[in-house]
């Protein structure tokens, strides 16, 4: 993600995937508690429905007015998903890492968690 320096200032902006199909709308990113690096994107997938969905913010392209993600529909469709405002479970947070074939490390840090919401 080194070409969106603070990928927070997109918050707001469309989401689409790696075929050109909108996912949704950034509305919030989950930062490394250790690195303070962006880890995940809480993208808002719906009108009705009020959930964010995960993805790596790793390999994100960006283009003047969105952001594309390096994963297909099939990827992001049982991704773990939160709602607005709530923070994820432990448990949840090593869940998502695996979802996508990442590693997951317990975290060294007081809170106990991997993931913060900034």
């Amino acid at each position: 993600m080194s070409d969106l320096p603070n990928v927070g200032e997109w918050r707001g902006h469309d989401v689409y995937l790696k075929d050109g199909e909108k996912l949704g709308r950034l509305e919030d990113v989950y930062y490394d508690a250790e690195t303070d690096l962006p880890r995940f994107l809480c993208v808002r997938v719906g009108t009705l429905i009020h959930k964010q969905v995960l993805v790596p913010a790793a390999d994100v392209t960006p283009s003047p007015d969105k952001l594309t993600v390096a994963w297909s529909q099939e990827d992001t469709g049982n991704a773990p998903t939160t709602k607005p405002g709530e923070e994820l479970s432990a448990g949840d947070e090593e869940r998502v890492f695996r979802h996508y074939g990442m590693d997951y490390v317990a975290p060294d840090t007081a809170s106990g968690r991997r993931l913060v919401r900034r």
